[in-house]
């Protein structure tokens, strides 16, 4: 998953790893085990291992054996590597490897790792997750149709991830505005949406801020942003690495409120259409989850808030490509297979 998957390994993928670093860690044990006259023949000498060790070689382009070599990891992060390499060299155009960039950012598939419960809203139904799984893969998500805003889509329907006539496409800066609120709570921190005290020089207000200082004696004052990663208009940055599009998003909210930076801690969140955060976005969440584990004592806190943070991304995703089809109940279902 940390390479753009969804978690789903070959068996022939996972065998040679595993082999390696079960036979190396158990290497100890099987020389108190086995008789001296043995040692040359067994555990890591053993021809399997060495032959084994060859082919791991071979397959990784490596010429050294891993520094830990009793981790499975340590054996398969080479061999993702190049399966990674391989599937960037595939990608035909920019959004393909827009696509794999963004998949590939920390935190992009933490919906792919979150327990589904309907009770605290970690659930995806079933035409979300295909949705977000199909985004992910670049797999078909829709047949062919024709968008609300007349523009003929086709069936990766990226199209509906930034269209402005799309019935959902305001869920995700809502969604994740009220989950910032709820989870400033979770840390004792109270806040509140809009604050009409506060205003850019065109009029425009911030999309929070809280009731006590945050930082250095300053309030923190936030506004969202999610940018596509695959619009027409950032592929040429998308596909120099991950969270560019955020970083530059972020840049521009901190020129159009830096009137208010001068007075309060400003922070922009900008969450890529992919997953993918800014620079300002992850650290701000890192700072976040630590303030939620210091008052819950639960370590585990900054992963429970990134998972949040994915599937409202991917719930906002689905709600945004599913808006731009105007048509009935049965329409809907053939047009998103749903």
């Amino acid at each position: 998953m940390r390479n753009g998957g969804i978690g789903i390994r070959l068996a022939t993928q996972v065998a040679l790893p595993a082999f390696l670093s079960s036979v190396a860690s158990s290497n100890e044990l099987v020389l108190q085990i086995l008789a001296p006259r043995f040692h040359n023949s067994a555990g890591i000498n053993n021809q399997l291992f060495v032959a084994a060790v060859e082919e791991w070689k071979t397959r990784a382009n490596q010429c050294q054996l891993p520094e830990v070599i009793i981790k499975q990891r340590a054996w398969d992060a080479p061999l993702v590597g190049v399966a990674m390499e391989v599937v960037l060299s595939a990608a035909h155009n920019q959004a393909g490897i827009a696509r794999l960039n963004a998949a590939a950012a920390p935190h992009s598939g933490a919906f792919l790792q979150t327990l589904p419960c309907s009770s605290v809203g970690t659930r995806l139904d079933d035409a979300s997750l295909r949705i977000a799984i199909a985004l992910r893969l670049g797999a078909p998500v829709c047949a062919n149709h024709t968008c609300i805003c007349g523009v003929a889509v086709d069936s990766s329907e990226v199209h509906g991830l930034s269209c402005r006539k799309s019935a959902g496409r305001h869920m995700r800066h809502s969604a994740l505005n009220d989950l910032l609120k709820r989870s400033l709570a979770a840390a004792e921190i109270p806040s509140r949406l809009e604050p009409s005290s506060l205003s850019r020089s065109d009029g425009k207000r911030p999309d929070g801020m809280t009731m006590m200082p945050w930082k250095q004696g300053r309030c923190l004052v936030w506004d969202v942003t999610c940018p596509d990663t695959l619009a027409t208009s950032h592929l040429n940055k998308a596909v120099t690495g991950p969270g560019v599009v955020a970083s530059e998003a972020e840049l521009k909210k901190c020129s159009k409120y830096q009137t208010i930076s001068q007075t309060h801690c400003f922070v922009p969140v900008a969450v890529e259409t992919l997953g993918a955060l800014g620079e300002n976005a992850n650290a701000f969440f890192a700072d976040l989850g630590g303030r939620i584990a210091s008052v819950t004592k639960e370590p585990r806190d900054f992963q429970f808030l990134m998972q949040r943070v994915s599937v409202a991304i991917q719930r906002g995703n689905a709600a945004s490509v599913l808006g731009t089809a105007d048509c009935g109940i049965n329409n809907l279902e053939e047009i998103f297979y749903i």
